[in-house]
């Protein structure tokens, strides 16, 4: 399975306007033989998560109230084994604000590849049926 490593989120407070933030995430994906030879297909999702995890916190990091950062087909292909992916978006500051006391807020992305199996189906024989009460 791929793997993902160095992590990196920036945001930029009043970018592009003032009450907006640009969020980056940069992150480089890397492939196994696996993932080459087949073309594995895989869900790349990226979303900003709120750390609860500090004393005082209720210890449940979840993802914050807004749409992903980055929810979309990533397939594997031609030889590259190592990808440099940077995703971004635009959002309201205030979706920044995960502590309802209006602590210090802790952010941080998560990057998740969620493997697509192929699609595979069957089919079976064919069964005549005649309606009953009619010759066969």
């Amino acid at each position: 399975m791929a793997a993902i490593n160095n992590v990196r989120l920036d945001i930029f407070d009043n970018n592009p306007s003032p009450g907006r933030a640009l969020v980056q995430i940069s992150y480089k994906i890397l492939g196994t033989h696996h993932d080459i030879a087949h073309e594995q297909k895989y869900r790349e999702l990226v979303q900003l998560i709120g750390v609860d995890e500090g004393p005082g916190e209720d210890g449940r990091s979840e993802p914050l109230p807004i749409d992903p950062i980055w929810d979309g087909p990533f397939t594997f292909g031609g030889l590259a084994t190592a990808f440099d992916r940077t995703r971004e978006g635009v959002i309201p500051t205030s979706a920044l604000i995960e502590d309802a006391f209006f602590r210090r807020s802790e952010i941080r992305a998560r990057v998740t590849l969620e493997p697509l199996p192929a699609t595979v189906s069957g089919e079976s024989n064919i069964v005549l049926r005649h309606p009953a009460n009619s010759p066969a």
